[in-house]
């Protein structure tokens, strides 16, 4: 008895994988071609690990978001273009906090008060939602791949990099808010909750 339970077990479990791979795939492809649309690159590699000081000297790990959709941007306070994307992410973070997305943003400065002393410039008397951390040997940019700055990465649930961006974006485009609602509605093994991007 026990034998044929075993047996029916895996009979199921191979019958959900051939009906479930499909639909993984079809999402892929969607997700994909809206990477494409937005002319960011298709990565599909794990994000690398890290633990980075944040610019108070707490130290934060990607481990941390487990789980999340994460936008990884790397950034210095001296990048003209970095300054010209940043209030485009904060509202992309502010917009979609609650729904799981969370915003690291890696400063390159060489010293953590030069990336303080913009944070606050940005946003004089408030507090950023993104995450900002401090990596001023630019060793995790290194270990992504990273070649210019601004740059980003955004990273799924399942803790895949799925795209890469180089250089400024505007990151309230209607584009961009409909790859991040898509990969909110992923769960954690990848599956969409709602209806795939067209």
């Amino acid at each position: 008895m026990r034998v044929k339970l075993i047996i029916l077990a895996v009979l199921i479990a191979s019958v959900a994988t051939v009906l479930l791979s499909p639909w993984q795939r079809s999402d892929e492809r969607a997700l994909v071609e809206h990477v494409a649309r937005l002319n960011g690159q298709w990565v599909g590699r794990p994000a690398p690990p890290f633990t980075l000081p944040d610019l108070q000297g707490q130290t934060h790990s990607l481990e941390d978001h487990r789980g999340k959709v994460i936008f990884l941007n790397f950034w210095a306070g001296f990048c003209a273009p970095c300054r010209e994307e940043m209030p485009s992410m904060e509202r992309l973070v502010r917009q979609y906090q609650d729904r799981g997305l969370v915003m690291i943003a890696i400063s390159f400065d060489p010293d953590a008060q030069d990336s303080q002393r913009f944070m606050d410039e940005f946003l004089p008397g408030q507090r950023s939602v993104m995450q900002v951390l401090h990596d001023p040997q630019a060793l995790i940019g290194q270990q992504y791949g990273t070649e210019l700055i601004p740059e980003t990465y955004i990273i799924d649930r399942q803790g895949q990099i799925i795209a890469r961006f180089v250089n400024a974006y505007d990151w309230t485009r209607p584009e961009v808010k409909s790859l991040i609602e898509a990969l909110l509605s992923q769960t954690a093994e990848g599956s969409m909750l709602s209806k795939p991007l067209l």
